[in-house]
């Protein structure tokens, strides 16, 4: 029947429109870092499928609309890879994010602290890793993330401990409550030479804000903590995106069905 052709064309149009934006910003967040997504391990696929997709969609309005047997089933084959690596990616991201995670209140404060140990072992060696966490570093630093985003250097005490701080900025601007530090403003805390905490992250805080608590162990959980609560927020998007391809790999069926029986 001529709809699923049609229909197939359609889908395809809308599939080339939604990857004109996917590919693009796919590309810009590889050149930057903007807005702080400084570790973001799906930023690669992500575009890599997004490119797939807008190949494929070609395929699919030329076959659809022009009724091409091979050219439909050259769409079929990459829907086909499209749809196995977007699978593949969704029931990743699941099962990495599967590991609860979360922060630890601090009493009396809109702060939480993380620990690494919280997180699955795979996402963790993606911060563990050395080569990894100086790319990492260098963006939090090269965006001066923490001044940027922390409040004001008048803030007092009070109202600093009343603000709800993202879990980068809880993890990688300011030191752990073990440490004792006395407040200064959000990113300048004074060290106190009595401290008794055994606590690594205590030693690794420099006021200097190119250093900070970017080389603590509460940072890189922070970052996973971030890393995660996006994953988590997306999840329903990429859901939905994955049954809307499972559709159109239908409807192309259908079409490539017709296309041979007309041939």
């Amino acid at each position: 029947m001529k709809i699923s052709n049609n229909l197939l064309g359609l889908l395809n149009i809308l599939i080339f429109l939604v990857s004109i934006p996917i590919v693009y910003f796919g590309i810009i967040a590889n050149k930057t870092n903007s807005g702080g997504e400084c570790l973001d391990l799906f930023r690669k696929p992500f575009l890599v499928v997004g490119v797939f997709v807008m190949v494929m969609s070609i395929f699919g309005i030329i076959g659809g609309c022009c009724r091409v047997p091979w050219i439909l089933w050259t769409y079929l084959a990459i829907m086909f890879l499209v749809l196995f690596a977007y699978f593949s990616m969704w029931i990743f991201a699941f099962f990495v994010t599967w590991k609860p995670g979360g922060g630890t209140e601090i009493l009396g404060t809109g702060h939480k602290e993380f620990k690494l140990n919280r997180y699955s072992e795979w996402i963790q060696m993606r911060v563990q890793d050395e080569k990894n966490w100086k790319k990492i570093k260098h963006c939090l630093i090269l965006g001066d993330y923490c001044p940027s985003l922390m409040p004001g250097n008048g803030t007092s005490l009070r109202d600093f401990n009343k603000e709800e701080l993202a879990p980068v900025l809880s993890s990688c601007c300011k030191p752990s409550v073990e440490c004792g530090f006395s407040y200064e403003n959000p990113i300048v805390w004074k060290k106190k030479n009595n401290s008794a905490s055994s606590n690594p992250d205590c030693k690794a805080w420099d006021n200097d804000r190119k250093v900070l608590c970017f080389n603590c162990e509460s940072c890189k959980a922070g970052m996973l903590e971030q890393l995660i609560i996006s994953w988590k927020a997306m999840h329903l998007f990429r859901t939905l995106m994955l049954g809307f391809l499972c559709l159109v790999y239908a409807v192309a069926c259908c079409a490539f069905k017709n296309t041979r029986e007309k041939f």
